[in-house]
C-alpha cells in the first residue's frame, strides 16, 4: 500500500542531537536566567534593606542631635527665670547704699554661679554657661571639662561684645531663644586648642518690670556629642555632619579618602560639593527637614540617607546637614560569594541537564524513529501488517501516539482498498489527470467505454480521448481553472463528444472537479454514457410531442363543440345539463394549458425553448400585465394592485415569457389568498447594484414548511387533494424558473405561516448605452 507518493527521499538527520542540544540550551539559559535574576533580586533587596536601616539611623541621630541641643535650650530658659536673676536686679534697683547693693549683688551672684557650676557637673555636654551683661561683658563664667567645673575668676572674664552671638541675643526679645551655628570655641579672639566644636544656645534675662539684665548663654561641647552620635553608628555604616556652608562637622577619613574628586585634591578645599557633589545637588534650598523626613540618594559608589537639622524654625540660615552613608562595594561585597555560587550551580544544572537529556533522548527517540521508519516503508508501499512497533504498548503519550499512527495507517490501508473496489467495480467511467492534462489514474469502466488499455492510457495526454474542436482549447481549460480554488468546475456537469480508440464518437455527460494533494493540482472527470440516455430521451419526446399534437386537434374540435352548444342553448338546456357544459369546457381549457406547459417543459428540457429579447420599460409592462389579469382576480374574489416608482425602468428581456411568469406568479396569488384580500405587484429598481426586484404578494395562509422545498418541482402542489379547487398542473413555477434562468435572473420566495407569501423575480439592469443600442421589437 502507496499512503503518499514522494519524488525525493532525502537523507534525514537524527533528531537525538537537537534534541539534547534543546535540552541542556534549555537549561543553561533557565539556569543563567534565574541566577542573574536571582543576583538581581538579592542586590535589589539589599539596597532596600540597608535604605531603611540607613532611615532608621539617620532618624535617631537627628532625635539625639536634638535632645542635646534642645535640653540646652531648657537649661538656658530655666537658668534665666532662677532667683538669682531677680536678686541681682533688685540689688542694682536698690542702691541707695552702693556699699550693701554691690554685697547683695555679689552674693545673688555667687548664688548664681553655684547653680551653674551644679548644671555642668550634671549636664557632661556642656563647655560652658554665661552671663553676659548687657555691655558685652562676662558677669559668671563657669567651663567644665571631663565632668570639672569651675568657675573663672573675676579677672579672666572677657568682654564679648564684639562677638555676633551676643549682639544678636540681646537684640532679641522677651522669651527668644536663640541658636548659633557650630563652630570652633575661642578665647579672647583665639581659636583654642585643642580645637573643639561648640554650639552656642542664648536668651536675654528680664526681671519683673520687663528690665534687661543680660543674656545667658550655654556652650555645648559638640566634639563630645559628634563622636557618641559617630560612634553609635555601626559599620559600614558611617556618619557625617555638615553646617549651612557645607563644611564639614564629622569627617570619616576613609570615606572622604576614596571619594574625594581630582579637583578637592589639587585645590585642597574640601566640603560637601567637592567630596559629595551629588549629595549637594540634592540638597534642594526648599526642603526643610523635619524630625522624620529624610532624603535618600543611591550613587555608584554609596547609599546614603540626609536629614536638614534646623533649631530655630524663624530662620534658615542656621541648620545642620546629618547624613548616614554606606559604601556601595562593601554593601554589595557578599553578592560577588552568590555569584560564584550561582555559576557554580548553573554549571552543575547544566552538567545534570545533558545528562537527563541524553537520558530522554534515548527513551523518546527510539520509539520516534521505529515510526519515521514506519512511516517511510508505508511510503514505500509496505502493508500495515509488515509493521514492527515496538512501543505500542507504552502508556504515555507516544504509546498513545504510535497506537495512534497504526490506527491511521490501518484505516487508511482499509479506505484505500474501498477506493480500489468502488473504482473497479463503478460503472460509470472515472479519469484523473494532472494540472499538464496527463491521466495519472482510469478505472476499468474507462477502459471498457473507449477501448484503450490501461497501459496505453496511463501517462498519456486526455486529449487523446477528445474531438478536434475540444482539443483546440484543452490548455487553456486547464491553464483557466488551474487557478481557481478547489471546486466542482463545472457546476452540474456538461455534455461532450468523445472519441474512443476506434475513432468513433461517443457522447457523455462529464462532471469535472479540481482537487490539490500535497500542493500538486489535479483533475478528476466523472463521465456518464448518453448513448442509450439520448435514444430513450429520443423516443420520449417524440412520444410526448406527438401524443401532445394528437391530443390537441381533437380536444380543439371538442372545446369548439361545447362552446357552440353554450351558446346556441343557453335557454332551452336545464340549470344541470348547463353546469356539465361548463365544468366540460373548463375541463378543456386546464387540458389545452396541461398540453401547453408539457410541451414548453418538453422544449426546456431539450434546449429548444426560444427566446426574443428586446429593451422595454418594466412600468408599462406591468400595468398591461395586470389590466389583462384583472378579471383572473376578480373571479377569485382579489383585487391585482400594481406599486411601482415613477420613473421609468428599462430591461433587457423576452416580453412575451416575462409576462408568462408573472402572470403565472399572479394566477397562484388569486388562487391561493383571502377572498377580499388585495394581491400586491411590485417593482424597485436598485441603480447602485443594477438589480431589478418585481415582487407579488398575497395575504393567504402561507406554504407550509414541509412543502418549501419542492415548490419548483415539477407537478408539485402543496395539497393535491386541492387541485381541483384551485386547478393547475403544477408546472408553472418550474417553467417559471427555467425562464427567469435564461434570463440570467433568479426567481425565489418569501413565507410566513399565516401571514403570507411573496415571490420574487431578480433581473440585471443592463447600462444605458447596451439598453439604447438594441431596438424595441415592434
Amino acid at each position: 500500500m502507496k499512503l503518499f507518493f514522494s519524488k525525493n527521499l532525502r537523507r534525514t538527520r537524527s533528531i537525538s542531537a537537537s534534541f539534547l542540544v534543546i535540552a541542556v540550551g534549555l537549561v543553561l539559559s533557565t539556569s543563567v536566567f534565574v541566577g542573574f535574576w536571582q543576583i538581581w533580586q538579592n542586590e535589589k533587596s539589599s539596597i532596600k534593606y540597608e535604605d531603611e536601616r540607613l532611615t532608621f539611623a539617620v532618624q535617631r541621630v537627628t532625635k539625639d542631635l536634638r535632645a542635646v541641643v534642645e535640653d540646652a535650650a531648657r537649661n538656658v530658659v530655666m537658668l534665666g527665670g532662677t532667683p538669682p536673676i531677680q536678686g541681682i536686679l533688685s540689688a542694682r534697683k536698690n542702691g541707695s547704699i552702693p556699699e550693701i547693693a554691690e554685697v547683695e549683688e555679689t552674693i545673688w551672684k555667687d548664688r548664681l554661679a553655684r547653680i551653674f557650676l551644679s548644671l555642668a557637673e550634671s549636664d557632661h555636654n556642656l563647655m560652658q554657661v554665661r552671663l553676659i551683661g548687657n555691655d558685652g561683658n562676662e558677669m559668671i563664667r563657669v567651663d567644665s571639662s571631663a565632668g570639672n567645673a569651675v568657675r573663672v575668676k573675676q579677672k579672666d572674664l572677657q568682654n564679648k561684645s564684639k562677638r555676633a552671638y551676643v549682639r544678636e541675643t540681646l537684640g532679641s526679645g522677651k522669651g527668644k531663644i536663640n541658636y548659633f551655628g557650630i563652630d570652633y570655641n575661642r578665647e579672647f579672639g583665639v581659636i583654642q586648642e585643642p580645637r573643639t566644636l561648640v554650639m552656642r544656645v542664648a536668651t536675654r534675662v528680664w526681671g519683673k518690670d520687663d528690665e534687661s539684665l543680660g543674656m545667658i548663654i550655654v556652650n555645648i561641647d559638640m566634639s563630645k556629642v559628634i563622636a557618641k552620635l559617630a560612634h553609635s553608628i555601626r559599620e559600614p555604616q558611617q556618619f557625617v555632619l555638615f553646617n549651612e556652608d557645607g563644611s564639614y562637622l564629622s569627617e570619616p577619613a576613609e570615606i572622604v579618602a576614596q571619594w574625594m574628586t581630582r579637583s578637592a585634591q589639587r585645590s585642597g578645599k574640601r566640603n560637601v560639593d567637592t567630596d559629595f557633589p551629588h549629595l549637594a545637588s540634592n540638597m534642594v534650598a526648599d526642603w526643610a527637614g523635619g524630625p522624620t523626613d529624610t532624603l535618600g540618594l543611591k550613587t555608584q559608589d554609596y547609599i546614603a540617607r540626609v536629614s536638614r537639622i534646623r533649631f530655630d524654625g524663624s530662620t534658615s540660615d542656621h541648620y545642620l546637614l546629618a547624613g548616614v552613608m554606606t559604601p556601595m562595594a562593601q554593601l554589595l561585597a557578599q553578592n560577588r560569594e552568590m555569584k560564584q555560587q550561582i555559576i557554580l550551580v548553573t554549571a552543575l544544572m547544566a552538567l545534570v541537564g545533558a545528562l537527563v537529556a541524553f537520558v530522554l533522548t534515548h527513551q523518546f527517540v527510539k520509539p520516534i524513529r521505529q515510526l519515521s521508519d514506519a512511516a517511510r516503508r508505508l511510503s514505500l508501499g509496505a502493508s500495515v501488517d509488515s509493521l514492527k512497533l515496538d512501543g505500542e504498548h507504552r502508556n504515555d503519550e507516544i504509546g498513545v501516539l504510535l497506537r495512534s499512527v497504526y490506527e491511521m495507517a490501518s484505516n487508511l490501508e482499509e479506505k484505500q482498498k474501498r477506493i480500489i473496489a468502488i473504482l473497479a467495480t463503478a460503472q460509470n467511467p472515472i479519469l484523473m489527470i494532472n494540472r499538464r492534462g496527463i491521466i495519472r489514474e482510469a478505472n476499468e469502466a474507462t477502459i471498457d467505454l473507449f477501448g484503450f488499455s490501461r497501459q496505453e492510457l496511463i501517462g498519456k495526454n486526455v486529449s487523446m480521448l477528445m474531438n478536434e474542436h475540444d482539443k483546440m482549447h484543452h490548455d487553456s481549460y486547464l491553464s483557466h481553472h488551474g487557478k481557481a480554488p478547489p471546486s466542482k468546475i463545472f457546476d452540474g456537469g456538461r455534455e461532450v463528444i468523445a472519441v474512443r480508440k476506434d475513432g468513433s464518437p461517443v457522447q457523455v455527460h462529464l462532471a469535472v472537479s479540481r482537487l490539490q494533494i500535497k500542493g500538486e493540482i489535479f483533475f478528476t472527470g466523472i463521465m456518464t454514457d448518453l448513448t442509450e440516455l439520448k435514444k430513450v430521451d429520443k423516443l420520449k419526446s417524440e412520444f410526448v410531442s406527438t401524443v401532445s399534437h394528437e391530443l390537441r386537434t381533437p380536444l380543439t374540435s371538442i372545446k369548439g363543440a361545447l362552446g357552440l352548444l353554450r351558446s346556441a342553448s343557453l335557454d332551452g338546456l336545464p340549470e344541470h345539463a348547463s353546469k356539465m357544459l361548463d365544468i366540460a369546457y373548463s375541463n378543456c381549457d386546464r387540458l389545452s394549458l396541461l398540453i401547453n406547459d408539457i410541451l414548453d417543459m418538453e422544449k426546456i428540457e431539450a434546449g429548444k425553448l426560444s427566446y426574443e429579447f428586446q429593451s422595454f420599460d418594466v412600468i408599462p409592462f406591468l400595468e398591461d400585465v395586470v389590466e389583462t389579469n384583472r378579471a383572473y382576480g376578480k373571479q377569485h374574489g382579489v383585487l391585482f394592485k400594481l406599486e411601482c416608482p415613477d420613473e421609468p425602468i428599462r430591461i433587457f428581456a423576452d416580453r412575451c415569457r416575462l409576462e408568462q411568469v408573472v402572470t403565472n406568479l399572479l394566477s397562484n396569488a388569486a388562487k391561493y389568498a383571502s377572498d377580499g384580500e388585495e394581491v400586491i405587484l411590485s417593482a424597485k429598481a436598485d441603480r447602485e447594484t443594477g438589480r431589478l426586484r418585481i415582487s407579488v404578494t398575497d395575504f393567504g395562509s402561507g406554504i407550509p414548511e414541509e412543502f418549501q422545498g419542492k415548490v419548483f418541482d415539477k407537478f408539485a402542489q402543496a395539497d393535491s387533494s386541492d387541485t381541483r379547487a384551485k386547478g393547475g398542473t403544477g408546472l408553472g413555477l418550474a417553467i417559471s424558473q427555467e425562464i427567469i434562468k435564461a434570463h440570467s435572473g433568479t426567481l425565489d420566495f418569501e413565507t410566513e405561516a399565516g401571514v403570507g407569501t411573496t415571490f420574487y423575480i431578480i433581473l440585471d439592469i443592463p447600462p444605458e448605452e447596451k439598453v439604447g443600442a438594441e431596438p424595441e421589437a415592434a
